[in-house]
């Protein structure tokens, strides 16, 4: 089981969600995308493993750049976490036919939880 993590965040949000990641996920199995480029090149490589994919859409524009790659991201169990609480973004959002959903102002005490009964 190898685990994505993508996320344009590089300020204190998406660090505290990399050391949440880090806790649960052994090492050598987790990979960090901070582009939509780098994140939709790793997915068009074969698969080998089932992946599990966190997905924090830091802005409206990140969610539609998801969006734009849902294709690739069939049979991928996600995690997505979501930039607001409008009720369109959570309608985009379930697009992605996500395991479970959250917003990007939690605790991310429940991804813990979630991501550890999915590994």
């Amino acid at each position: 089981m190898n685990l994505l993590f993508y996320t344009t965040e590089k300020e204190e949000t998406g660090e505290r969600l990399q050391k949440v990641i880090d806790t649960i996920v052994p090492k050598g199995k987790g990979e960090t995308h901070r582009t939509i480029k780098s994140l939709t090149q790793r997915l068009r490589k074969p698969r080998y493993d089932s992946i599990i994919a966190v997905l924090m859409a830091s802005t409206r524009e990140d969610l539609y750049d998801l969006l734009s790659i849902r294709d690739l991201l069939r049979g991928i169990s996600i995690i997505l976490i979501l930039p607001d609480r409008n009720a369109d973004t959570i309608s985009k959002g379930h697009i992605l036919r996500p395991r479970f959903l959250t917003y990007k102002d939690s605790n991310f005490g429940e991804i813990t939880a979630v991501l550890g009964k999915m590994l």
